[in-house]
């Protein structure tokens, strides 16, 4: 399974936990996304990571969405952010790689300017990171 797929399925996951109306388990999202017995283990720990420094991530990019709120974004949007923040600060993939695949999870997932406005975040991020 490639990087990118393990990505999309990280969002899928993460969207699905979001999008409950009632507490669903990191596993139950996933039998949604992976069919058992797969596994994919970059998307566990991309869901693991994004989960257990949720609010970090949020500190780090709040200060970079200008006039809108994080909960004002949509929910894809937000995830993507997250993802790719996560990637950034806390893993050693090519910020450019990282920008890249926000950007085309943004194409295809999201509406048609999300990449834009996911690209400036994600690149201020970078600017800032240290």
């Amino acid at each position: 399974m490639s990087r990118t797929e393990s990505r999309e399925h990280a969002i899928q996951i993460l969207f699905q936990i979001e999008n409950e109306a009632h507490e669903i388990s990191v596993e139950d999202a996933t039998r949604f996304i992976v069919e058992p017995p797969n596994r994919d283990v970059f998307a566990d720990e991309l869901v693991h990571g994004v989960i257990s420094k949720q609010n970090e991530l949020d500190d780090k990019i709040t200060p970079h969405l200008k006039s809108w709120a994080l909960e004002r974004l949509n929910k894809i949007d937000r995830i993507i952010l997250r993802l790719s923040a996560f990637e950034l600060l806390y893993t050693d993939a090519p910020e450019k790689v990282i920008v890249n695949e926000a950007v085309n999870l943004a194409k295809k997932f999201s509406d048609d300017e999300s990449y834009k406005f996911i690209n400036g975040v994600l690149s201020e991020i970078i600017k800032n990171k240290a």
